[in-house]
């Protein structure tokens, strides 16, 4: 999965590739992929210690990590004695993003699963009503929970996500029209 990730003004691409367990996590220096400069490689286990806190393995490091996020993709960890804020957004949000606040979806938008993982909870049901940002499905992957918002306000048109259900990234969850 991308995943453009946001520090001090600074955007890096991100690229996340399971691997059974772990993940291959490429950290390119700048907001794409670039023949000049190689990304960063790390191979990264992680568990689940309690919600938003993970043991993880990277490169033969071990350290704890805890998490904060909100609705719009920003994050603040702990990691060590040292807080590090960040925005993390997937190709989507990254085009919402940059295309500032002249930007409306229109049409019927499909909700996918940002990588692989397992449908924890869905909190809608095929027609309900919906607002902006109001969550849909909730996935866990990477060990940790990610709640999927509606991108718009509208109807829950189409909704594929049973909970305990296993999922590939990019898997159709929902439609919101």
């Amino acid at each position: 999965m991308r995943y453009h990730a946001i520090v001090s003004g600074t955007e890096r691409l991100v690229v996340v590739t399971a691997r059974g367990s772990s993940y291959r996590v490429d950290i390119h220096p700048g907001p794409s992929e670039s023949r000049d400069a190689p990304p960063r490689i790390l191979e990264v286990d992680a568990v689940d210690l309690r919600a938003g806190s993970l043991s993880l393995l990277a490169d033969g490091k071990s350290a704890r990590c805890d998490l904060e996020s909100d609705a719009e993709g920003r994050f603040r960890v702990l990691l060590g004695d040292e807080i590090h804020t960040f925005e993390l957004l997937d190709d989507r949000k990254h085009r919402m993003h940059k295309a500032g606040g002249n930007f409306s979806l229109e049409g019927p938008q499909r909700i996918d699963a940002p990588m692989p993982g397992k449908v924890v909870r869905v909190l809608v049901k095929q027609g309900d009503s919906v607002e902006e940002g109001q969550g849909l499905v909730v996935v866990e992957a990477m060990k940790m929970e990610n709640e999927l918002k509606s991108p718009k306000a509208g109807m829950v048109r189409e909704l594929h996500a049973q909970e305990g259900q296993p999922v590939e990234a990019g898997a159709k969850l929902a439609v919101v029209s």
